[in-house]
């Protein structure tokens, strides 16, 4: 019988609870597998008993980053972790959405990236529309993630204070579906698409979440064929990518990956970002997710990686 390590994180807010962890043991149950959730910095965890290691919902990860990655290449030194490694550390900071355009047409919500305040006041300049969003590239639930009015001193000194933090800022035009509409999340387990939900606006303009808080509202959604077309190409673009960074098949395909699109008026569907690392699956919302899931992790496997 196969062993299978669900990380996950010990923080005991509900907010941070992962409805994905229960199902997921349930349906590997199921199957014949043996799982188990795990919080990634338990020191009485021996890794090398288990035959997969799957990161789900380690969140407290951006407080020791240092720490997750080295923690991360001593787990993958024993056994195999999934998603890999490589594919993690490469989507942790969203600069790889410049390798995305460099090697697809996927369509991306445009985004400049900033190292300065100068280059910040050009990119906010430059900015065509009413609204403009400012966010680190490496963050996580929404943290130092601002949308503003084009004029408001409030975007730059978010801005300052991300690179005081010694990150680089994203800035990109606000897309007006999202603050009506909110995002599409499409998840995809070893390339196949499985389900889709709809994620509510969460951005006050101004700064800061609606109601104060980060909370989700979800609702499951079918989505058309042109946000399918342009997430399977997402899928795609990683995979070349990656496999031109040097990562074997079995590494460059995700085995699962959440991509978040937006609708714009003019464009259509635009990809916000590609979840690769540690994405909320949304797995309560279809009946037909977790079985999706455990399909895939029966191939990986059955598989050499």
């Amino acid at each position: 019988m196969s062993a299978i390590a669900l990380v996950s994180h010990g923080i005991t807010d509900p907010a941070y609870r992962d409805d994905d962890l229960p199902l997921l043991v349930d349906g590997l149950t199921a199957a014949g597998l043996s799982a188990a959730v795990v919080l990634w910095n338990d020191p009485t965890v021996s890794w090398g008993d288990f035959d997969l290691v799957l990161i789900r919902s380690p969140w407290d990860y951006p407080d020791h980053a240092a720490a997750f990655l080295d923690w991360l290449d001593s787990v993958a030194s024993v056994t195999r972790v999934l998603n890999s490694p490589d594919l993690i550390r490469w989507n942790i900071d969203k600069t790889y959405l410049r390798d995305i355009a460099g090697v697809s047409d996927v369509p991306l919500v445009p985004t400049t990236f900033c190292a300065s305040a100068a280059e910040v006041a050009v990119a906010v300049e430059r900015v065509q529309s009413r609204r403009l969003v400012v966010k680190p590239t490496v963050s996580a639930g929404s943290m130092n993630t601002g949308l503003f009015d084009v004029g408001d001193p409030a975007a730059p000194a978010l801005a300052e204070h991300i690179l005081s933090l010694g990150k680089t800022v994203m800035v990109q035009p606000a897309i007006d579906g999202v603050q009506e509409h909110g995002e599409r999340a499409l998840l995809y387990f070893n390339g196949r698409f499985s389900h889709a939900v709809s994620k509510g606006p969460l951005l006050a303009v101004g700064g800061g979440l609606r109601g104060g808080v980060y909370v989700e509202e979800i609702t499951p959604v079918q989505p058309g064929e042109r946000e399918l077309g342009v997430g399977a190409a997402l899928i795609g673009a990683v995979q070349t990518v990656l496999a031109a960074r040097g990562l074997p098949e079995s590494d460059a395909l995700p085995l699962f990956a959440r991509v978040d699109i937006v609708d714009d008026a003019d464009r259509g569907p635009l990809v916000l970002e590609a979840e690769l690392f540690e994405p909320s699956l949304f797995l309560p919302f279809s009946p037909d997710a977790v079985g999706n899931v455990v399909t895939a992790v029966l191939e990986r496997l059955s598989t050499p990686g």
